[in-house]
């Protein structure tokens, strides 16, 4: 008693959490209590509550191109989109020891302290982070340190965090963002199922006892498109699958399911007693109908939804509007991206590219065969002009650097801007 009489004593500030984290490290390390719902961030019926039963409607933002680079980021285009294909054009253009120093460097500088604080005091209330498997691979891994660096950040800021696998998971989207080969064979591998299962069951194991975990975000954006509707039917049954993986060795945080193609129709009932269902928009109308189908799934199973990606690179208006919409009825939700390289789309944040980058999009553009290599080498910079911009990157993308768009954060429901 004389431990847990020191930590009510703590100022919570220090740590970034309310009283209830003695509760909950005193169920842990005094009373020998089993965890529950009720120590977390939880559902009950329509609503998302935090630990201490109170309605939580999430205000957040993503954290794109952090551990999954995505080409469009970069402003390649065409040829180079997904992760493997971004590393492969670093590695010509720096050669393969330079562009894996360059790639660690810019993950470790990516987000920071100053970062979070500026998320926090923009007015958001949470941070949902894409992940790449291949930064996960044992408890030791450089995705784990730098998660929990920043878990001990958002901590401070009383910041809540999403975690999503998305990459390297073995394609269930047929995109590139999921950097798999071309076509959703997630949904038919058993050995890749079986990865996917243990990634999962690894990253909820090492988070289990994490408060500011809000949830884990199963799968982006699954079968993007209508080409794949033969194998929608396989996506419900591959979240289950990932379901009782995590749901042996972490029965409390919240789960996050995205439909197939955006449509909720392709889901059941509810199977797990602590989901959250999420849709995206990136091109819709901001009218009432283009939330009807998700507000009738919500009525009819008595479950929570959430709004997980607003595209925040369309006209700040169009934004708004949609945030608007959610904010009316009482959904959660969350804008896409936090902190880009500028270029022709702004968005709320963004860092300066170097003054020649053109060139290396140029360069990027060129095809890869043997009959272009002679025309596609004219157009390769000088090395030193190479590496110097590249450098560059590794300094404009940390906080100091980054230029806010005010237009795109006066958004209803951030005390900070309305």
């Amino acid at each position: 008693m004389i431990l847990l009489a020191a930590l009510k004593s703590i100022d919570a500030k220090r740590f970034g959490v309310l009283p209830r984290f003695t509760i909950l490290f005193s169920s842990l390390f005094l009373l020998g209590t089993p965890l529950t719902h009720s120590q977390f961030v939880h559902t009950e019926k329509t609503e998302i509550v935090d630990a201490s039963g109170k309605p939580l409607l999430i205000h957040g933002i993503s954290i794109g191109n952090w551990f999954v680079l995505e080409g469009y980021f970069w402003r390649f285009g065409g040829l180079s989109q997904s992760q493997t294909e971004v590393e492969l054009l670093f590695d010509d253009l720096l050669g393969p020891t330079h562009a894996r120093e360059f790639l660690y460097n810019w993950r470790q500088n990516f987000m920071s302290e100053a970062d979070i604080h500026r998320i926090k005091n923009d007015g958001f209330n949470t941070i949902r982070i894409p992940l790449h498997t291949k930064y996960l691979k044992t408890d030791d891994d450089e995705g784990f340190k730098l998660l929990d660096q920043f878990m001990k950040w958002c901590n401070q800021e009383h910041l809540y965090v999403i975690l999503m696998l998305e990459s390297g998971v073995g394609g269930f989207t047929g995109e590139a963002s999921d950097d798999g080969p071309g076509y959703p064979w997630l949904l038919k591998d058993a050995g890749m199922q079986a990865y996917v299962d243990d990634a999962w069951a690894r990253l909820a194991n090492h988070y289990k006892n994490e408060p500011m975990i809000l949830g884990y975000d199963l799968l982006n954006e699954p079968l993007l498109w209508n080409g794949y509707l033969d194998l929608e039917n396989l996506i419900e049954p591959e979240y289950r699958r990932i379901t009782a993986a995590i749901r042996k060795v972490d029965a409390h945080h919240m789960l996050i399911l995205q439909p197939p193609l955006g449509r909720f129709s392709a889901f059941g009932a509810p199977f797990d007693d602590n989901t959250v269902y999420s849709f995206h928009s990136y091109s819709a109308t901001p009218r009432p109908e283009f939330l009807r189908q998700y507000l009738d799934y919500r009525s009819k199973y008595a479950v929570p939804i959430l709004f997980s990606e607003i595209y925040g690179e369309r006209p700040p208006e169009w934004l708004i509007a949609h945030v608007d919409l959610a904010e009316k009825s009482n959904i959660g939700w969350m804008i896409w991206p936090y902190k880009k390289m500028d270029g022709e789309t702004t968005g709320p944040y963004t860092f300066p590219s170097p003054a020649n980058w053109g060139k290396i999009i140029t360069f990027a553009h060129q095809p890869r065969d043997d009959r272009a290599v002679r025309d596609r080498n004219s157009l390769r910079p000088p090395q030193p002009e190479t590496d110097a911009m590249f450098a560059e990157i590794l300094e404009n993308e940390k906080n100091q650097h980054v230029a806010v768009h005010s237009e795109y954060l006066d958004l209803p429901g951030i005390s900070a801007h309305r």
